[in-house]
């Protein structure tokens, strides 16, 4: 294990411990802040208004470093870049502005559910934990399933784990942020 793979491992076990506002504000530090919005506000509105059938994504991307974004308010919304949940909803465009917005890695993303979940009683956060992130992880680290295509393959390489260093991230969450939401 190399010291950068060994920083990042014990930085994961430190987020698990943080407050949901505080893990965020660290991942800006560290990441930065988000460059654009999630979607383009107007296509965003006329989507809304049913005047189009598909959201325009913004430049935000960052998954050639292997990084995806996390909608912050995802303690107050559930599934917040889905077309269908949106407009359903009608979410307001506000959560969907870079300000709003945080980078991290599947592994930093992961964490942000589970805190999520811990501080809103699994009411939000749970579910894109329990069957998208989680799974995610679980292969990769576990089961030694590399992803294939290349923005899943960076995205990979930027949280690379061993499968007793996720085993234990998976201990920390169950034991720690998720302990209630796992009882019920």
């Amino acid at each position: 294990m190399t010291i950068d793979q060994t920083q990042r491992f014990q930085h994961y076990l430190a987020l698990i411990e943080l407050p949901y506002d505080e893990a965020v504000a660290q991942l800006r530090a560290r990441h930065g802040l988000v460059k654009d919005d999630y979607f383009v506000q107007a296509s965003y509105e006329q989507f809304l208004a049913g005047k189009v059938l598909r959201l325009q994504r913004g430049n935000y991307s960052r998954t050639r470093d292997g990084l995806c974004t996390h909608h912050v308010a995802e303690n107050q919304f559930s599934n917040m870049s889905d077309a269908v949940t949106i407009k359903q909803n009608q979410y307001p465009f506000t959560y969907q502005r870079s300000k709003y917005l945080v980078y991290a890695d599947e592994v930093e993303h992961l964490i942000l559910h589970a805190l999520i979940a811990a501080e809103t009683g699994g009411q939000f956060g749970y579910h894109g934990y329990r069957e998208y992130l989680s799974k995610d992880v679980w292969a990769w680290y576990v089961d030694s399933k590399i992803p294939q295509k290349n923005w899943r393959h960076r995205c990979y390489g930027a949280s690379l784990l061993s499968k007793s260093e996720a085993l234990t991230i998976f201990e920390h969450l169950n034991a720690g942020p998720l302990a209630t939401i796992n009882k019920s």
